[in-house]
């Protein structure tokens, strides 16, 4: 039986069965070629779109909005155009229709915003138009959310109160400290002004009374030397006026006993 099989191939086969493999391996190829084109193409094309962004905000910071774009085969999509819709949480409108633009990294798109006062979940709503590979638009949509928390936000406030307390105790300090100082400069210049009043005028008066107890110092010591010279020369008179007397006394008496 493998002997016969051997020997059986395609130039035994008749006309007829040939015309009929072929044409059979012609519809399988053309089945493929179409199937690829209309089925398999298509998904390996097909763009996706995907939230980046979804975090815990407090009012007034900075927020964003981010979206990737890219096709089946993970290949980023750069020529989308996407728009951002915002609502607020009782679902009224906060942003509408705000262009998105490209990131630094290719395929993403973000919009950039200051969260509001209002605490609660607010609504994304994002739409990116792509050009297709048959010349046609797809239009992507996505949903998501943010949340503006009031336990957050209040964490900020009391924070903030502690910041404008701490400020104000370090302004009084810091006035406090600048009075002491004021206070403790208004003593040094009247200590100062009390010192020099006392170098000009005290000093110069103890200088002056120092000058007038020399002056008197000297008065007396000249005084006094005056009175010892006039003793000294009173008593020099009056011991050559007892001597003279003497002398006389001496020399009479002499000559009456002499004689």
């Amino acid at each position: 039986m493998n002997d016969k099989f051997r020997h059986y191939n395609f130039k035994s086969l008749s006309s007829k069965n040939k015309k009929f493999i072929l044409y059979s391996f012609l519809f399988i190829l053309v089945v493929g070629v179409f199937g690829f084109v209309f089925f398999l193409q298509p998904k390996l094309y097909t763009p996706e779109i995907m939230m980046v962004s979804g975090t815990e905000y407090i009012s007034g910071e900075q927020g964003q909005v981010i979206v990737r774009l890219e096709d089946a085969t993970s290949k980023s999509i750069t020529d989308a155009n996407c728009w951002l819709t915002l609502l607020f949480p009782d679902k009224s409108l906060f942003l509408i229709d705000i262009p998105m633009v490209s990131t630094s990294m290719p395929g993403n798109y973000y919009h950039q915003f200051i969260t509001p006062m209002v605490n609660g979940i607010y609504e994304e709503y994002i739409k990116c138009t792509i050009p297709d590979f048959e010349n046609t638009t797809k239009i992507l949509n996505i949903s998501n959310s943010f949340h503006v928390s009031p336990g957050l936000n209040l964490i900020v406030q009391l924070t903030t109160l502690q910041k404008e307390h701490y400020d104000d105790l370090v302004a009084r300090l810091n006035s406090l400290d600048a009075n002491v100082k004021s206070q403790f400069y208004l003593i040094d210049n009247k200590f100062y002004d009390l010192q020099t009043y006392l170098d000009e005028n005290v000093m110069g008066e103890i200088n002056n009374l120092n000058t007038n107890v020399v002056d008197v110092n000297d008065s007396l010591n000249n005084s006094i030397n005056n009175v010892n010279r006039r003793l000294n020369s009173t008593m020099e008179n009056n011991f050559d006026e007892f001597y003279n007397r003497f002398k006389d006394s001496y020399d009479a008496m002499a000559n009456i006993f002499g004689e």
